[in-house]
């Protein structure tokens, strides 16, 4: 992979927490029993849970929590979250406290980006991630602090959906609050149309672009350029994997085959590297 300049605009965004919709408790609580039952399909798309057993674990993009609880029940030494949204990090506090008081001593979340943790560089067995990669702002940079908190040999292991080019890579934006949601329509309308639709199923919420909305826009390859450039080493990677997904994922498997059609059927990847 050629180590060149990674130049991609949504590099220079600065992140804004205001932009986001906070949910309510319910819709939380909600959202946080689905993941945990998603954890185990996220698992299996990455052939199998890692051994977390006396680890150290950091996750980006922790969200309501479920992935690190995971990891903490599945043995982990100590489990650190990490995420933007503040209502999020409070939520898994407040779950972990009610919910799961027996592996509270180890587990902890924070509404801090990864550049500003400084207090375990070299100490992380295993950064995981999941379905946030897609939203994260300057990948390159992130990837950087990754390696520096990892030690030399640790893993970082991420699955996220679905990439900006695919049928809803807008994450259904264009149609929010309807009923029908159209493939590729998001790259139809254009941006300026998809982020009217947000801003009016959100009143008080004003999003000037998609990046405003939490998408990147980069495409696998742009990965995979970050992914080298940082120094990782890619142990696996799978593209569109097929668990749990959806009926056209077999068919957009094999147009990802087709010669200029793999940028708009590049749905998901999972990916593990290695700090060398």
């Amino acid at each position: 992979m050629n180590k060149e300049t990674f130049t991609h605009p949504s590099a220079n965004y600065k992140f804004s927490e205001d932009k986001f919709a906070v949910e309510d408790e319910l819709e939380s609580l909600k959202y946080f029993e689905a993941q945990v039952k998603e954890s185990e399909k996220y698992w299996r798309r990455l052939k199998g849970r890692p051994d977390f057993s006396g680890k150290v674990v950091l996750e980006i993009g922790c969200g309501h929590g479920a992935l690190s609880i995971d990891a903490a029940i599945s043995g982990a030494q100590r489990v650190i979250g990490l995420d933007l949204i503040s209502n999020r990090i409070a939520f898994a506090r407040r779950i972990v406290a009610e919910r799961y008081p027996n592996i509270a001593n180890k587990i902890e979340f924070h509404h801090l980006d990864i550049d500003n943790l400084t207090t375990l560089d070299g100490q992380v067995d295993i950064v995981i991630s999941k379905d946030t990669f897609e939203h994260i702002m300057g990948i390159d940079r992130i990837l950087l602090s990754i390696k520096r908190v990892l030690r030399q040999g640790g893993l970082l292991i991420t699955g996220f959906s679905p990439l900006y080019y695919s049928p809803f890579g807008d994450h259904g934006f264009h149609a929010i609050g309807q009923r029908i949601k159209i493939p590729w329509a998001h790259l139809i309308i254009g941006d300026a149309r998809v982020v009217a639709a947000y801003n009016k199923c959100h009143p008080g919420i004003e999003c000037h672009s998609i990046y405003d909305l939490g998408l990147n826009k980069l495409k696998r390859r742009d990965y995979l350029q970050a992914f080298d450039k940082a120094g990782f080493v890619i142990v696996s990677e799978r593209v569109n994997a097929v668990e749990g997904a959806s009926k056209l994922m077999p068919l957009l498997h094999l147009l990802n085959k087709v010669p200029g059609l793999e940028d708009y059927t590049t749905v998901n990847m999972y990916v593990v590297a290695r700090k060398t």
